[in-house]
């Protein structure tokens, strides 16, 4: 692409698009497997990073979502037994995934994982390295 060549950058946003589209993809044959949806996907594989129970609002924070989206994942989480509400800590109800959260989350980091792989598998890994390098500041821009 030649620096400034506004013809190249307009054609970005499809490029992005179509990518973001294959990103979204990945989750669905491990959500479908138990009947979950999209909006769950983050809110999964956040609480199984974290070391310790987090709150709602600590979670809305950590994934720059609006809380109240987040209260409805949780509720729904909560409701069908993929998240419980940490009953040693009840100064902020923090939240913890159940033993089936916990396998959700798993099968959902490795299929991305999995899936990651294949779809960069076209490129080198300096290319690899670069894209993230890229991705990373463009990003902190925002």
């Amino acid at each position: 692409m030649q620096p400034n060549s506004d013809k190249e950058v307009v054609k970005l946003p499809v490029i992005l698009g179509k990518i973001l589209k294959k990103l979204h993809s990945f989750a669905d044959p491990i959500l479908e497997k138990y009947d979950l949806s999209r909006i769950h996907v983050h809110y999964l594989v956040a609480l199984d990073d974290c070391e310790k129970s987090i709150s709602a609002k600590e979670l809305s924070e950590k994934l720059s979502v609006d809380k109240a989206n987040t209260s409805r994942a949780i509720n729904d989480l909560l409701e069908r037994g993929f998240v419980v509400k940490d009953a040693e800590d009840q100064k902020s109800t923090p939240l913890k995934l159940t033993e089936r959260g916990k396998e959700v989350a798993k099968n959902l980091k490795a299929h991305n994982a999995q899936e990651m792989r294949h779809m960069l598998s076209v490129l080198s890994m300096d290319e690899k390295l670069m894209l993230r390098q890229i991705l990373a500041k463009i990003s902190d821009n925002l």
